[in-house]
């Protein structure tokens, strides 16, 4: 018998198995469809979708075998440690550590403190808001509490009705309406020139066009033009409020020529923005337009610095974006520019929605698990543009959607560090507190993400890139500010935590392993000293226009504030403290250039920041030594401001019935006009004295102030 062939005996040949595939996104889930576990993964990424995953979690079966294992394992290593040599020590810290942070109630006190808001009541019409630990006023008010040394006093327990730091460094003005200055009742007709009103829209699509791409230019000129036709000859049925709000914001932005002028201009812009208040009909059926009129009221409150106000009109516009379905795929399914429009409307509103909850430490209207909307693509050129300058500042904004797409991932971030760091549900034990690590890595690596498929012009953190197009600056700049602004709220609690203690090491010591205080410490003064160097940058060397826009105040106020707090460690070195200084003094020269700020101007801002950094230093007695020779390196530091008696930096609109301000509401030669049309609650202080006694040469000082 022959012998059999070899290969006939061995086995057939097969094809090795596929590698097993963990997880899938919530799209693929919901289509019960094969995901490849990428990110973003090979279904959603030629259709732009947003691919999101679920956080990672054992099954529960694979949770009980390795509790099991874990227990037989642990009761084994018991018995051989009655018998054997004792273990080996390097492991010892580990087990410790999580074992004191699990027994340590004074750490658990400290991190729900770090997670109080701080509430402040209008006694006059009583009226209340509440500020989450991630805000900006919460952090003046913890602020105002250890320049006080009194940082052990809980913000849980209030006592006043307006916080301190609130009182202290006169809040109120950008939270409430002061003095009926917001009353816009009774509004009358006004009459604008033609020409003015073309200058207008022109700064609008300069400077705010290109942070929310949702208006077309050409539509908003004709419609502006169409006002100056016969009556019979305009279009009774079109609606001018989008207009009106363009006007207005566009009078915030516009470069004034002296102070006289920027009254002017604030004049119109209170005026266009009190014809276009929102009514009910805009609330209850929702509309495309009245939805980017909600947007733009939104970005209307960041002109004037009020959080409040944005926070509204910006959860309204998000839930009339998903009443009118812009957050499902059935509905944004289309390539034509009308679907492009809806896509840029809607993930806009998503990204300032998102990032104005996390500053304002409030929650988000959004649930990512609801959205499965597309993110805009990026459109091929248009074949005839009006004109060159027209095609790169109008067309370029709305054709090239890295931006929307950039800002969207950043407040996808923002709502997670709200949640995971800031909320109270992140810390209902103290076992959570192990988890803090972990959740802030996790935090780090998605913003890091954000980076890596940046258009060219968006790269903030480079700045070696040649100056691009204006428009392109202003995205650069609102992104680069966002991005790092969520990389501070992300670390800035270990800043908190560790001045309920004395020193660093007892800080670190009673910590454990939930925070490294060092490495957060580190990254929220990074993260402060760029948001200022890349406003600095901006506003003086690649885009000067853009320091006309006042919504960069706040972000920059919250950088100064931040790194004024790291000075008032007792501990702190001459060369960080001169670091510190150096990076508030360049802050409060970005503040200067901001012409329309709020009820005050941007200089009042800065002597706001100027004057916290002084008592920054005042409390800093430690190293006498050191103070001199800051001093000596800033002069600004040595003089004190001229303070109102109501304690504020810089009066704002006096009341009537005030004794000591009631000769300023008379006075005749502030140069404000009479016309109601034109009529601006505040009386504008001189700052050239508050200038000359904070140490700056007259040459130093901005021409508008002489």
């Amino acid at each position: 018998m022959s012998p059999r062939n070899p290969s006939s005996s061995s086995p057939p040949h097969r094809r090795p198995p596929e590698p097993r595939i963990t997880r899938a996104c919530e799209r693929c889930r919901s289509r019960k469809v094969r995901c490849d576990g990428q990110t973003p993964c090979a279904r959603c990424r030629p259709r732009s979708l947003p691919c999101i995953y679920r956080s990672a979690t054992r099954p529960a079966r694979q949770r009980k075998k390795q509790s099991h294992v874990g227990a037989s394992a642990s009761a084994s290593a018991s018995a051989s440690a009655s018998t054997s040599a004792p273990s080996d020590p390097c492991a010892t810290p580990a087990t410790s550590a999580a074992r004191r942070i699990l027994n340590d109630p004074f750490q658990f006190k400290r991190h729900r403190e770090l997670r109080a808001g701080i509430g402040v009541s209008n006694v006059d019409n009583g009226s209340f808001q509440f500020y989450g630990p991630s805000s900006h006023f919460c952090f003046i008010q913890r602020m105002c509490q250890r320049i006080a040394r009194s940082t052990n006093e809980s913000l849980l327990t209030p006592g006043n009705s307006v916080p301190d730091g609130v009182r202290k460094w006169n809040l109120e003005r950008f939270m409430f309406c002061v003095n009926g200055a917001c009353n816009t009742s009774g509004a009358q007709d006004a009459y604008i020139s033609q020409e003015l009103g073309t200058s207008l829209i022109k700064s609008f699509f300069e400077i705010i066009h290109p942070q929310i791409p949702v208006l077309n230019h050409l539509d908003i000129v004709e419609q502006w033009e169409s006002l100056w036709k016969p009556p019979a000859q305009q279009n009774p049925g079109k609606r001018n409020e989008i207009l009106f709000m363009v006007l207005a914001i566009g009078a915030r932005v516009t470069i004034a020529a002296g102070q006289q002028e920027t009254s002017l201009l604030e004049g119109w812009a209170e005026h266009f923005a009190a014809q276009t208040n929102p009514s009910s009909a805009a609330l209850e059926d929702p509309t495309l337009c009245s939805t980017q009129l909600l947007l733009l009221k939104a970005m209307y409150a960041y002109q004037i610095m009020r959080p409040n106000d944005a926070y509204l009109y910006l959860g309204h516009a998000a839930r009339n974006a998903m009443v009118l379905g812009f957050n499902r795929f059935q509905v944004m399914d289309g390539t034509n520019v009308t679907v492009h429009g809806l896509k840029r409307t809607f993930w806009t509103i998503y990204a300032y929605e998102r990032m104005n909850a996390l500053y304002s430490g409030r929650p988000s209207a959004f649930r990512d698990e609801m959205i499965d909307a597309p993110h805009p693509e990026d459109l091929s050129m248009p074949a005839a543009p009006e004109s060159l300058e027209a095609s790169s500042n109008h067309h370029g904004p709305a054709r090239l959607c890295g931006f929307i797409r950039a800002m969207a991932g950043v407040g996808r971030v923002a709502d997670q560090v709200f949640l995971k760091i800031y909320s109270p549900a992140s810390i209902t034990s103290m076992a959570h507190l192990t988890r803090l690590p972990a959740v802030t890595a996790e935090i780090d690596g998605l913003l890091s993400a954000l980076t890596r498929d940046l258009p060219l012009y968006l790269h903030f953190f480079d700045a070696t890139l040649p100056i691009g197009l204006g428009w392109q600056e202003v995205q650069r700049l609102t992104l680069g500010s966002h991005y790092y602004l969520t990389q501070m709220l992300t670390h800035r609690p270990a800043l908190l935590f560790r001045a309920f203690f004395t020193s660093r090491d007892e800080a670190q010591q009673r910590a454990g392993d939930s925070l490294d205080l060092e490495h957060s410490i580190h990254e929220t003064l990074a993260a402060a000293t760029h948001i200022i160097n890349l406003t600095h940058d901006v506003y003086f060397r690649r885009c000067p226009p853009a320091r006309f826009e006042g919504s960069s105040a706040t972000v920059l106020v919250a950088a100064a504030v931040t790194l004024l707090y790291d000075v008032l460690d007792p501990m702190t070195g001459a060369d960080h403290a001169r670091e510190v200084f150096a990076a508030v003094e360049r802050a409060v020269d970005c503040l200067d250039q901001i012409q329309h700020v709020g009820p005050t101007s941007g200089k009042a801002v800065s002597l706001d920041v100027m004057r916290i950094a002084k008592e920054a230093l005042r409390s800093t007695t430690a190293d006498v030594e050191l103070s001199q020779d800051l001093l000596g390196t800033f002069p600004w530091l040595q003089y004190d401001l001229v303070a109102p008696p109501d304690g504020g930096a810089v009066p704002y609109a006096p009341h009537p019935s005030d004794p000591v301000s009631a000769p300023m509401s008379n006075d005749s030669h502030t140069g404000l006009p009479q016309d109601h049309a034109l009529h601006i609650p505040a009386t504008e202080p001189n700052y050239m004295s508050y200038w000359l006694e904070t140490g700056f040469s007259p040459a130093n000082i901005p021409s508008s102030l002489f």
